[in-house]
């Protein structure tokens, strides 16, 4: 746009210098040159302001321009600036997905180890009851272990389906 406004006004300046080249008077006679040149004067006169009335509608021409093209200018910078944040809105809540997605995975891991855990305890309570090498504190003892391992099962249960709605939240 700067070189349309840049070219447009030289190619007036260029038509202003020819013109003016052309407008020489050469009096030939010495009688009619004094006619000649007031009626030449005047002619020249009425050019040169049309010139000037012209040159001035092209320059605020050339004005609107650069003003049209400052506005497209700051709309496309604004459209560029609404992008950007857009953008980055996008990445945050698409990191935000990805991070309830693994706390979901983290939570149900905790509580598959959590019920191996468990099963493996009371497979051992098992093992020793038949055997009959416990006695019946130890069995409490071995009870209350197991039940707080169930208690913690229950706790990671809550906790995955807490993760798990936050998740959709976080999804919608």
């Amino acid at each position: 746009m700067k070189a349309k406004i840049i070219l447009t006004s030289i190619f007036f300046v260029g038509i202003n210098a020819v013109s003016a080249q052309q407008n020489k008077e050469v009096s030939t006679l010495a009688n009619d040159s004094i006619s000649i040149t007031s009626v030449q004067s005047v002619q020249t006169q009425k050019l040169l302001e049309e010139k000037a009335k012209a040159e001035k509608k092209a320059l605020k021409d050339v004005e609107k321009k650069a003003a049209e093209f400052k506005k497209e200018q700051r709309k496309l910078e604004k459209a560029q600036k609404e992008m950007d944040s857009e953008k980055k809105a996008f990445e945050k809540r698409q990191s935000k997905i990805l991070s309830a997605e693994k706390s979901v995975s983290k939570a149900k891991s905790r509580l598959a180890d959590e019920k191996k855990s468990l099963e493996k305890n009371k497979a051992k309570l098992n093992k020793k009851k038949a055997k009959g090498k416990l006695t019946a504190i130890e069995i409490q003892e071995e009870n209350i272990k197991i039940s707080k391992q169930e208690v913690k099962i229950q706790e990671l249960e809550l906790k995955v389906q807490n993760e798990e709605s936050n998740l959709i939240k976080v999804r919608s």
